[in-house]
């Protein structure tokens, strides 16, 4: 993924996405980790702020001596997630993950030969494991260019405020509007993620 290309081409083809481009400045390519650790931490930030996904995944790595595999999760007892801020239903999200893992290590091993439709039922499969994660997972380690995650709070919070003067969109609209930045919708996302904090 080379993101000053991706974005040359969002500013060319939508000079709105080239507003925030300018504004936002560089954003950097994710550094993508084991693609356990990556689902683990998208399991951790299901519904919380950046902020306080940041936080709670670092007392959770802590929490483990930062050996964030399937073997030490499973030999770690739930209330020590517990303390560390995860939910009961997060802390089970974790152990099925785990699971899924141990038994299947060939196969979550080589998602990136996958295509997105695959990797998507694969990891949907998974008990907490939704399209919003899978989709989190293709954008920050698999580093997939043209992944548009509507789901997302952040992200339709502003494609709303940029292109619909803050009005609430049906899911579809927004899909639609997304479009026009085919096939860098990746870029696009990290693009408006960051316009929020400008």
């Amino acid at each position: 993924m080379n993101i000053k290309k991706a974005a040359e081409y969002l500013a060319d083809a939508d000079p709105g996405m080239g507003e925030i481009i300018e504004r936002v400045g560089i954003v950097k390519l994710p550094v993508p980790r084991s693609n356990f650790e990556s689902l683990a931490d998208s399991i951790v930030s299901q519904q919380l702020s950046v902020k306080a996904a940041a936080t709670i995944y670092k007392r959770f790595s802590q929490s483990l001596d930062h050996d964030i595999s399937p073997g030490r999760i499973l030999q770690t007892a739930p209330e020590i997630f517990s303390a560390a801020g995860l939910s009961g239903q997060k802390t089970k999200y974790m152990a099925a993950l785990a699971e899924a893992f141990i038994q299947n290590e060939d196969t979550y091993s080589r998602l990136h030969e996958l295509p997105n439709e695959e990797v998507v039922k694969l990891l949907t499969d998974i008990k907490g494991v939704g399209v919003w994660t899978a989709q989190m997972f293709m954008m920050f380690n698999l580093l997939r260019e043209d992944i548009f995650p509507v789901g997302d709070l952040g992200i339709r919070r502003a494609v709303e405020r940029h292109y619909f003067d803050g009005e609430k969109q049906e899911f579809d609209l927004l899909s639609k509007h997304s479009e026009i930045w085919k096939p860098h919708r990746t870029v696009a996302s990290f693009y408006l993620w960051r316009s929020l904090d400008k």
